[in-house]
């Protein structure tokens, strides 16, 4: 381990001896980090770099968003995912969840930062009932299923062709406005 040289370093930047400038960080290369700029000028980002991601109390997330098609869809997509492969369970391949956390805050930068947070909610509330919703269904086919143990592929098939599941994606059915929330 060199500690000499990390004081060094240290030593260097608190008397000023270094060529470190913070303009021009916020952006380059920072990622999810919150860069100096960022901390002294309030745009703080989650870790996958997306600003307005505020979730203190007094902030009002807590409400339903417009969401488009393609991410109700993407949505519907991977609760399906868990259910056919890993029964109802979110599973453990780490790089299937980076990447729908890596499409849901790329859609998140889409949207205006002051509705992003909301956004996010939303996304998460949808997922939720979407899979509560499915697992009632595959609980009426299968008395005394619970979540991780196997379902039958012909139940899913079932389940997920019913018109009351599809219709939460299309928007088509009766009472419910697609994945949109009611609360």
């Amino acid at each position: 381990m060199r500690i000499g040289n990390n004081n060094q370093g240290i030593w260097q930047l608190l008397s000023g001896k270094t060529n470190t400038s913070f303009a021009g960080a916020r952006r380059s290369g920072a990622g999810g980090r919150n860069t100096l700029e960022d901390l002294l000028t309030g745009h703080y980002k989650n870790s996958h770099g997306v600003e307005g991601m505020v979730i203190t109390k007094g902030s009002n997330r807590k409400r339903t968003m417009p969401v488009s098609d393609e991410m109700k869809q993407f949505v519907y997509n991977g609760v399906k995912d868990a259910f056919y492969k890993y029964n109802g369970m979110s599973g453990d391949n780490e790089a299937e969840q980076k990447k729908y956390s890596a499409a849901i805050n790329n859609y998140l930068k889409t949207i205006k930062k002051e509705d992003r947070s909301a956004t996010s909610w939303t996304l998460g509330q949808m997922k939720v009932n979407l899979a509560n919703r499915v697992s009632s269904a595959i609980k009426e086919k299968v008395p005394g299923w619970t979540y991780g143990k196997p379902i039958p592929s012909d139940v899913l098939d079932e389940v997920f062709a019913d018109e009351s599941i599809t219709s939460m994606v299309s928007g088509k059915s009766g009472t419910a406005k697609g994945l949109d929330i009611q609360i």
